[in-house]
């Protein structure tokens, strides 16, 4: 096979992942404006500049388009977490749990519009019950922090496993709380950070 030959599929396999970043990035934004079921397909189709049927050739229904939005989001929400939580490494524990918020922070302020519809439909940070892969990643990063807190004499010892549940479990509840307007992103790491450390912090 020439090379020529080759970068033919690699050229439609870029082409198509560009036209369904595209996609994304319009959903987002036309759900975020009009509603998770008020939006229609056509409109977010003509945001992205496709035809419906492109749209459909990427994303079978709403549900998938959805449900593709929120993998990003997690994907991208543990990226910042990741990078705020290393930039902090080696400092005590209030303040990599403090950047640990910092990166929750900055993922909702970016998707707010959209996150804000996702709660106000019971899905998303205000799901009863969190997709278990996102849980699962969050609680893995926060019990590291609040292990390498506890040996360090900075939080109380956690004899039945509940610190890091305890973290995010705040820091969900004001998520979503600020998604509704009744907080603000300015005061939401300071608050989080000390609710928790009344209860666990030395």
């Amino acid at each position: 096979m020439n090379t020529r030959s080759q970068e033919v599929p690699r050229l439609r396999e870029r082409l198509r992942e560009e036209t369904a970043r595209a996609i994304l990035a319009a959903a987002e934004r036309v759900f975020g404006e009009e509603g998770l079921h008020a939006a229609r397909m056509e409109r977010i189709a003509a945001a992205a500049g496709v035809a419906v049927g492109t749209l459909y050739n990427h994303f079978a229904d709403r549900e998938a388009l959805v449900e593709a939005l929120c993998r990003d989001g997690r994907e991208a929400l543990l990226a910042r977490v990741d990078a705020a939580v290393a930039a902090a490494q080696g400092r005590p524990a209030a303040e990599q749990l403090r950047a640990f918020l910092e990166g929750v922070r900055d993922h909702a302020r970016a998707r707010g519009p959209f996150l804000a519809v996702l709660a106000q439909s019971g899905e998303g940070p205000a799901r009863a019950r969190p997709p278990a892969t996102l849980n699962a990643e969050l609680t893995r990063r926060a019990e590291a922090i609040v292990r390498r807190g506890v040996r360090a004499g900075e939080l109380r010892p956690d004899g039945h496993g509940v610190h890091a549940v305890a973290f995010l479990g705040i820091t969900r509840a004001l998520v979503v709380r600020t998604l509704e307007r009744q907080g603000s992103w300015d005061g939401f790491v300071d608050a989080a950070l000390d609710a928790f450390l009344r209860g666990a912090g030395r």
